[in-house]
């Protein structure tokens, strides 16, 4: 039978403050900036909420809410992990994932409306508040895998592991 791995103070630490930083990010910081005067792709600063109505828009359905939704959750369950201190995987790997995609269908929806009509073209460029996310997922996953200061066994505290009988 497999213990569960706990995790350690450090580790903790980085879940909870990967979790701080990808919060406040989707709510405060600016994503993305966009410029040109493209009617389907308005000019302004975008936070994550911005970013994802945006994305809503030029997707015409509630696509990015639930990548949106996914980075809430994943940043709530580091701060749920890290109160616990049970080890989770792949948190971080997929709120990274799911950032990249925010990024690339910007990008790409940028390029398409700039290849439907001429005039004005639209940009789409990344501030400070989207490579705050992905910082915040990377100390999410760093948290997470972490490894454990003892090795722990079950049924056998951590202090009598050198001293087992075979």
């Amino acid at each position: 039978m497999v213990g569960v791995r706990k995790i350690s103070a450090a580790a903790r630490g980085l879940l909870v403050l990967g979790a701080v930083v990808l919060l406040i990010s989707l709510f405060l910081f600016p994503w993305f900036t966009v410029t040109g005067s493209r009617p389907e792709l308005p000019a302004g600063t975008y936070n994550g909420l911005g970013s994802t109505e945006l994305l809503n828009t030029l997707a015409k359905g509630p696509w990015a809410w639930i990548a949106f939704a996914w980075l809430f959750i994943s940043a709530i369950v580091a701060i749920a992990v890290a109160a616990m201190g049970r080890r989770t995987h792949n948190f971080g790997t997929s709120g990274i994932l799911v950032l990249i995609l925010y990024f690339l269908l910007l990008f790409v929806a940028a390029n398409l409306v700039n290849q439907q009509a001429s005039g004005a073209n639209a940009a789409v460029s990344i501030t400070y508040g989207f490579v705050a996310a992905v910082a915040g997922s990377v100390l999410i996953e760093a948290g997470s895998r972490l490894p454990s200061p003892v090795p722990t066994k079950p049924g056998v505290p951590a202090k009598d592991l050198g001293k087992e009988k075979a």
